[in-house]
């Protein structure tokens, strides 16, 4: 989300004004977003069955670096199985800068309310925890995420309904993700941004481990509106990947591969 800085016209402010020099940087500020999307993706796969979901959140940011927040978006029955059909993401971490280069730690938890395996196990099969590492050096970023759970999404550890999850000895913790992004404002308010990921999946019984994910969009900034549109692709899928992430009636509905969507979000 970009936010929105208004300027203040030099001419507007008095001579005394301007001797009392910048104001002093708030203790903290806190900032929520909302948006629309026409297809949720994450990490390459549709969350929402490649249709449209309504999401939004809040952020905490102290001075001194400390963050903490809470994004929220509907999901499909999939990624969600018997739940409420709700993602709900709670994060936390510290940001600063070492020799121009931006640095960014945390832990985040993607909650997956009233998820069970099913009607009589109610252990939660895709709640995942994952600690993460980022550096920036302008527009370019790069984040390394672990997961610390040991199921990631649905698959490691058992535990009941294998369609979710491999054998009580498998475990998913240790899976690894790597993102490569950037953004890049080539005109005043619009945007294009790139990335490339890529998950090394510790489950060593799924033969999953995959998955190349690709995306470039230019996103437009309207007077604190922002326009995005986005082309995905997804690569590098096994067999078994490939039938994993197929669903719908029939399974016919592929969750990966090229997708395109727009969005409309707004900070405030």
């Amino acid at each position: 989300m970009k936010k929105t800085i208004l300027a203040l016209s030099l001419a507007a402010l008095s001579v005394p004004a301007l001797a009392q020099g910048k104001k002093p940087e708030p203790e903290y500020t806190i900032s929520g977003n909302f948006g629309l999307t026409s297809d949720y993706r994450f990490r390459g796969i549709s969350q929402s069955d490649s249709k449209p979901a309504i999401q939004g959140g809040i952020d905490f940011a102290h001075k001194s670096g400390v963050y903490l927040g809470n994004w929220n978006s509907s999901v499909a029955d999939w990624a969600s199985p018997r739940g409420s059909g709700v993602e709900m993401d709670v994060y936390g971490g510290y940001k600063t800068e070492l020799f121009g280069v931006g640095l960014d730690v945390g832990a985040i938890y993607y909650y997956y309310p009233g998820a069970q395996v099913s009607a009589t196990n109610l252990t939660n099969p895709v709640n995942t925890q994952e600690a993460y590492i980022g550096l920036g050096w302008g527009p370019v970023s790069i984040k390394t995420s672990y997961t610390l759970s040991d199921r990631y999404f649905g698959l490691g550890k058992g535990g009941g309904d294998t369609s979710l999850q491999r054998s009580a000895n498998s475990t998913a913790k240790g899976t690894l993700y790597f993102d490569l992004s950037l953004a890049k404002e080539i005109s005043p308010g619009l945007t294009v941004k790139a990335h490339a990921g890529f998950l090394d999946l510790n489950d060593k019984e799924a033969a999953l481990d995959y998955i190349k994910d690709y995306s470039i969009g230019l996103a437009y900034d309207m007077s604190g509106w922002v326009l995005g549109a986005n082309f995905f692709n997804t690569s590098g899928l096994s067999p078994d990947a490939r039938a994993w992430f197929t669903t719908g009636d029939g399974r016919s509905t592929k969750l990966y591969g090229s997708g395109f969507n727009l969005s409309l979000s707004k900070t405030f």
